[in-house]
């Protein structure tokens, strides 16, 4: 029978969301997990070289993930082969085989993903209740860590191209475009990243910030200073830019410095952030802060009893290390919180 119940749920699988996962299986294995959305959409998987993890030279973000996701299922195997030996432990004969049954497994497990999309919590009285599309969970406790999702449909034209020659994922695409012309439309690392990604398939790279800087690591900047097919336009007004085409993203206009631009491109690469979106928790009075990141106290409780938030979306600098790292301590305070 299929148990909808757990101890905590984490909503957002990302890479914080996967770190406090691991850090309440440190804390305490008996507990029960349930890791709702899908790793591989995460901001993370999206990026490209990481260079800033201590003990590692560099790595790519979707590899960073596969091998987050790898270190849970070793998890859930330790943990559910500890269940299937005090259930042969119990009894002489009619011995349990693990792999006789995946339903076990999901029952043994710890952490369980569930891909299904978040559409509502609701307050109970011993906890919350986290309805999907698909089904209906309880948990006592909730994390979130969804992070910031894409802001799409701010740039004229956008709507029309999306998978015709508008993507909104460089690392995802890039590689699509090999020889051609991109535009990338963005500001800080992610942007940056993207363009250096760019570099080794387009043979031309025009990037379009927003504002007066590109707001990126040092590091990157120089590297794309020093990159002859990167080229570099600043306070460019968003509401200026509007990609053009007939069946397919063919150019871009935009005004700089008063004066009005048309270039050539063949894909438009739209890297830009949204604020938390938080509808799935509109029955919440959260308290929130001007940009609409969710406040919590120093141990990333909200000021909603027993739902805690990690990450970006509490407002979290995006660096892969802090990530993880307000991920891990956000899942012990959980646990800590839970065992009170």
């Amino acid at each position: 029978m299929k148990d909808n119940t757990c101890d905590i749920a984490i909503i957002g699988s990302g890479l914080t969301g996967m770190s406090a996962a691991i850090a309440v299986y440190s804390k305490n294995p008996d507990l029960k997990i349930k890791l709702f959305g899908i790793p591989f959409d995460s901001n993370t998987a999206k990026k490209g070289e990481i260079e800033n993890i201590p003990g590692f030279d560099k790595v790519v973000g979707v590899d960073l993930i596969q091998k987050v996701t790898e270190q849970l299922g070793k998890l859930n195997s330790e943990s559910a082969q500890k269940v299937v030996q005090e259930m042969n432990d119990q009894q002489d004969s009619h011995k349990v085989d693990l792999s006789d049954s995946l339903a076990l497994l999901d029952e043994s497990s710890s952490i369980l993903s569930i891909s299904d999309n978040v559409k509502t919590v609701n307050q109970l009285e011993t906890g919350f209740e986290v309805l999907t599309d698909e089904d209906t969970y309880t948990a006592k406790i909730i994390i979130l860590s969804t992070g910031l999702p894409e802001l799409k449909n701010t740039i004229k034209g956008e709507e029309n191209f999306v998978h015709k020659g508008v993507s909104h994922c460089a690392v995802c695409d890039g590689a699509l475009f090999r020889g051609r012309k991109a535009v990338i439309i963005g500001t800080g690392n992610f942007i940056a990243r993207g363009a250096l990604f760019l570099r080794k398939y387009c043979r031309k790279i025009t990037v379009l910030c927003p504002d007066a800087e590109l707001g990126c690591d040092k590091r990157f900047l120089k590297k794309i200073e020093a990159t002859s097919n990167i080229k570099t336009n600043y306070n460019i007004k968003l509401e200026n830019v509007e990609i053009i085409g007939t069946n397919v993203a063919q150019g871009v206009k935009f005004t700089k410095e008063g004066e009005e631009k048309e270039i050539s491109t063949d894909v438009v690469f739209i890297e830009l952030k949204d604020k938390p979106d938080l509808k799935y928790l509109q029955n919440f009075d959260l308290k929130v802060d001007d940009k609409g990141h969710i406040h919590t106290s120093e141990n990333n409780t909200t000021n909603i009893s027993g739902m805690f938030a990690a990450g970006t979306i509490r407002g979290e600098i995006d660096y892969a290390p802090v990530l993880i790292g307000d991920g891990y301590k956000t899942g012990i305070y959980a646990v800590e919180y839970l065992e009170k």
